[in-house]
């Protein structure tokens, strides 16, 4: 062990930069791939402003720095000692204030977006209760920010759209929502069977029976829209999430070393396809 390794152990978790590296998939996808969306429907608009590039980084900056601020919460809301939680509320303070004047800057340019907190606000509130009651790592934890992450995607497209309200939003870009969320709250489970829960049975169990579900019912929405290159991207991926969620923790049970950063190292992969079907459902 390093000379840097003991210090930073000594020093214990940055509050300013956060650690939870399997959390960034999460936030920077459908932060990106609503952008994406923002864009294409703000250049598709028959006489576009300019107000919709100046709500789109905004909304980017809420969100971001929200969740930098959500991060420092949760490490003061389990400190043990009042002096450790003091070092750790500053960064709440400062992103939280840089959060807040995002959304006060979206919401000045393009006011309808106070109907997102109907849905956003709900999730929040789950993740931050969860966080109080000492299960920052819960499932329900876990869901309610995959949620909230995934609705970027109509939020970010009805805010390219022009005015950001909700019933501005393509049925195709709310069912790519879904599919992004059954994805992502699929990877829950599957890494808790190779950390936390990797010797017990029922929660393998729980995890490959929801990738079946999810499988179904994205092939039912394959099915419905018509479109047999973003549908079968997306059961693609799928099928390969419902793959990994059984060999590779069949595989572990038999001795083959997988480590949390080889676990998201493979699943890399599966990120990008989901990606590539979401990309594809934008503009085809």
């Amino acid at each position: 062990m390093t000379a840097t390794t003991v210090q930073r152990r000594r020093r214990g978790i940055s509050p300013w930069v956060p650690n939870q590296h399997g959390a960034w998939a999460m936030l920077i996808s459908p932060a990106v791939l609503g952008l994406v969306a923002g864009l294409r429907a703000h250049l598709l608009i028959d006489a576009p402003s300019h107000r919709p590039l100046l709500v789109l980084p905004a909304v980017l900056v809420a969100w971001f720095f929200g969740y930098f601020a959500f991060f420092a919460f949760g490490l003061a809301a389990k400190a043990r000692t009042r002096e450790r939680r003091a070092t750790y509320l500053p960064p709440v303070y400062v992103y939280g204030s840089i959060s807040l004047v995002g959304i006060a800057v979206a919401l000045l340019l393009q006011p309808h977006l106070l109907w997102w907190a109907l849905p956003f606000a709900p999730l929040v509130a789950v993740a931050v209760g969860e966080t109080l009651r000492g299960r920052a790592r819960s499932a329900l934890s876990g869901v309610s920010t995959v949620l909230a992450s995934a609705l970027l995607l109509p939020a970010l497209t009805a805010v390219g759209g022009g005015a950001g309200a909700i019933d501005s939003v393509p049925a195709m870009i709310w069912l790519s929502m879904v599919f992004l969320a059954l994805y992502f709250s699929g990877t829950i489970p599957f890494v808790k069977t190779m950390i936390r829960e990797r010797n017990n049975p029922t929660y393998l169990r729980i995890s490959i029976g929801y990738h079946v579900l999810a499988m179904l019912a994205v092939l039912a929405w394959a099915l419905w829209s018509g479109s047999w290159m973003v549908g079968g991207l997306a059961v693609l991926t799928m099928a390969v999430a419902l793959g990994r969620a059984v060999w590779i923790p069949w595989s572990a049970r038999r001795g083959e070393p997988w480590t949390a950063r080889r676990v998201g190292m493979a699943e890399v992969p599966v990120l990008l396809s989901a990606c590539v079907a979401v990309l594809a459902a934008i503009f085809f």
